[in-house]
């Protein structure tokens, strides 16, 4: 559900950004969307298409670019994406390095970034 609370904040920049250039309408909002925020792009289209009915901004396409997550480990040096781990049952890999699974920090790949409105 998350989707639509991402959504609704880039249709908030879409919807100010509107106001301010004094547009009546748009066609796309091109977004980069962090692979570590676990969002598919159908999800998020689906979220935006629903959330934007009724306002300026209707009809408009949401052009979704994945951003690959980046981690580091302070402990081992890994620094680089996660990686599934096949039949292991993980809570949130996020937060664990794929070499020694200790804590990591996230360098890139949890961000919503608008880039451009047309």
């Amino acid at each position: 559900m998350h989707e639509y609370i991402l959504a609704d904040r880039v249709l908030q920049s879409a919807l100010e950004f509107m106001d301010k250039q004094h547009l009546s309408s748009i066609s796309v909002v091109d977004v980069d969307v962090g692979e570590l925020l676990g969002l598919e792009g159908d999800s998020l289209n689906m979220a935006y298409g629903i959330l934007s009915k009724g306002t300026k901004a209707e009809g408009s396409k949401l052009k979704v670019h994945r951003v690959k997550g980046i981690v580091s480990c302070n402990k081992c040096g890994y620094e680089g994406g996660l990686r599934d781990i096949p039949n292991e049952h993980v809570i949130d890999p996020a937060f664990a390095c794929p070499n020694c699974q200790a804590p990591v920090s996230i360098k890139k790949g949890n961000e919503v970034k608008l880039n451009s409105i047309s």
